[in-house]
């Protein structure tokens, strides 16, 4: 009888955060279109949700394998936390120290990528190493 094999699965999280980035350098040059505000704008609320989402993947995926599976579950409550509590504090600061901002294209850029990355968890598949 054959024995199995374990199999890691790893998360591609440098291709996951380029196409993310390449996304939001695409909104940006198409709010380009709009005015130089609305790209400005709109690269603003892209990263509004990119870097609390990098710091998350940064933080979750620091740990992997069955033995460290306590320290990812802890990360994981604390990783979500502060992304949270980062996206509101980018939020509060983009309102109240950017002078000319264009809300439509901030908020419409940072919908837009929330609901992206979403989708993008059906088109990049994890790998498996052995």
């Amino acid at each position: 009888m054959k024995s199995r094999q374990s199999r890691i699965t790893q998360v591609p999280l440098a291709r996951w955060l380029a196409i993310e980035f390449s996304w939001l350098s695409l909104f940006s040059v198409l709010w380009l279109l709009h005015s130089p505000l609305a790209a400005y704008s709109a690269f603003v609320g892209g990263l509004i949700f990119l870097v609390p989402n990098t710091w998350f993947a940064y933080r979750v995926y620091r740990y992997q394998g069955a033995r460290n599976a306590h320290l990812m579950v802890g990360n994981f409550f604390r990783a979500e936390t502060t992304k949270i509590a980062l996206t509101a504090i980018f939020f509060a600061a983009v309102f109240t120290l950017m002078e000319p901002v264009y809300v439509p294209a901030l908020l419409f850029t940072f919908a837009v990528m929330v609901m992206a990355g979403g989708a993008l968890r059906w088109l990049v598949r994890p790998t498996t190493r052995r």
